[in-house]
């Protein structure tokens, strides 16, 4: 992206904020209906997708289909997130973990907003609480639908096996808050 040079000249700020500026004109122009089914062509062409890969990218078919704003992937590893990633949504994607070297690794993976959590027992409290801090962000608002990505069995890395479409004016406040920081 920016060389060291021009990273360290003078105008370093400008230097990023003009690169932030190039990168998001041609986000804008990207085709992410065509990009999804490119990538999906791709994996299909190697044969069937297993489970959780095919829930992926279902979650993104569904933002496509439904013009949803926002995805939340319940992850403990990032592998959700990142397979989610691989298909290009169009919308960010905020990947709920409880574990620290996750969120780090995931602010490495393009589109995904990483938040560490404090459990993922009771999924539809998390999401809820996930829901009411990407409001707070301006990520989403009232009337907006979302997807939900997380497995059946909480806390079992590998088993994203669900997919959901909540409406953000549902979002109630949960009566035990999960911790979202």
């Amino acid at each position: 992206m920016l060389s060291g040079e021009t990273a360290s000249g003078k105008f370093p700020e400008a230097s990023v904020k003009t690169m932030r500026r190039i990168c998001e004109q041609a986000e804008s122009v990207l085709d992410y209906k065509k990009v999804y089914h490119d990538m999906r062509e791709v994996v299909l062409q190697k044969g069937l997708m297993d489970p959780v890969e095919s829930v992926c990218s279902n979650a993104v078919k569904t933002v496509i289909d439904s013009d949803c704003r926002l995805i939340v992937a319940l992850t403990e590893t990032g592998s959700t997130a990142r397979m989610i990633a691989k298909y290009r949504p169009k919308c960010p994607i905020l990947a709920l973990t409880m574990r620290e070297s996750t969120v780090r690794q995931l602010l490495a993976t393009r589109g995904v907003i990483p938040m560490l959590t404090g459990s993922f027992k009771g999924t539809d409290s998390v999401i809820t609480e996930a829901l009411n801090r990407a409001k707070e962000l301006g990520m989403v608002e009232a009337g907006d639908c979302i997807v939900a990505v997380h497995g059946q069995k909480e806390e079992c890395p590998g088993a994203s096996n669900l997919m959901k479409v909540v409406s953000v004016e549902g979002a109630t406040p949960p009566t035990k808050r999960a911790k979202i920081s």
